[in-house]
């Protein structure tokens, strides 16, 4: 063979082996990859499709656990510190747990008392404190609690960063809208660390970095509340999209064929009426879509859709009927 021609024959070859190993790496590289923790009270489950994404979901991680050691139940957070000094000083707290009350204290406001982060008292009362299976109060001990519940006794001093609770007894719970802000921040490290496709599933709140393997969006089952198992339907998440959700059908209990949830109306002291049976929100904040599940919950249709029109979210909603609501142009596809 002239030399010539096995010039271009290595050529071609060593180009031919270039494109292979290009198109492995490239395979590799946007294999998608699952790790889960156990944190927050749930399985937190990350998956990305990129170039260090064994790194950058480490990183994740570790950023998800320093915001559930500021918020969390042990005794040093700083939720614990508050209510073990309610009625006292205020409190120096972390920039995690000032944003985290922060966000809670305007969406009382905004919800005109539905979501409210006081509300503790009341869920202890009533059995769903932390992994609490529920069960019926007495009346008068939720008369009682009311007092102490209360988002306008949650006093903030921005110059020195620190909060107090003005009554004794007061204590807090963030499992509303703490996951939420997590996944959040778990996002912003993840594409802090250059991953472009991504997803966050902490159960009841969701988040999508870029639009999932092969760009059909990443697909999330609405699962019915009433037929464990089964789906009302199928939501696909875009590019910079978060889902939150919240059901009547994890924890609850029955007396006298009524059901009871966890769901707690601050303003009453008693759980949801029982005319909801799942919300979901989207939207392009995880603690948001986390936060507005909970007021809907607590709130009729009517307040419900107006309430998602004046905010611009999208959101469907099933009644206890089983009837589905959505708002104008969500698109729900049919379970496959």
């Amino acid at each position: 063979m002239k030399k010539s021609h096995k010039a271009i024959l290595m050529l071609l070859l060593s180009g031919s082996m270039f494109g292979f190993f290009w198109m492995a790496w490239n395979r590799i590289a946007h294999e998608p990859l699952v790790r889960s923790r156990l944190m927050m009270g749930t399985i937190i489950e990350i998956t990305a499709c990129d170039r260090g994404a064994e790194a950058a979901i480490t990183a994740a991680f570790t950023r998800m656990q320093q915001i559930e050691d500021a918020v969390g139940r042990e005794e040093w957070s700083d939720l614990s510190r508050l209510a073990a000094s309610a009625g006292g000083p205020p409190l120096n707290v972390s920039s995690d747990t000032w944003e985290i009350l922060s966000l809670a204290a305007e969406y009382w406001r905004k919800t005109n008392g539905a979501f409210d982060v006081t509300v503790n008292p009341l869920l202890e009362l009533w059995g769903f404190g932390y992994d609490g299976e529920g069960n019926f109060p007495e009346p008068d001990a939720i008369k009682a609690a009311l007092p102490r519940v209360g988002s306008d006794k949650m006093l903030f001093f921005p110059g020195k960063r620190q909060i107090r609770l003005a009554k004794p007894g007061m204590s807090l719970t963030v499992g509303g809208i703490a996951k939420g802000y997590a996944v959040e921040e778990a996002a912003r490290i993840l594409m802090k660390n250059g991953i472009t496709n991504a997803m966050i599933n902490a159960g009841s709140s969701i988040k999508v970095i870029g639009d999932g393997p092969g760009g059909r969006g990443w697909r999330i089952g609405v699962e019915n509340p009433r037929s464990a198992g089964k789906l009302v339907g199928v939501i696909v998440l875009r590019s910079g999209e978060a889902m939150g959700t919240s059901a009547d059908n994890r924890r609850f209990f029955i007396k006298d064929s009524h059901r009871y949830s966890h769901i707690i109306d601050p303003r009453t002291g008693w759980p949801a009426k029982g005319t909801m049976a799942l919300v979901t929100v989207i939207t392009d904040n995880a603690a948001t879509a986390d936060i507005v599940t909970k007021a809907l919950f607590l709130n009729n249709i009517d307040w419900s859709m107006a309430f998602l029109k004046q905010e611009n979210l999208k959101a469907i909603l099933i009644d206890s009927q089983g009837k589905l609501h959505k708002t104008p142009g969500f698109q729900l596809l049919r379970p496959s």
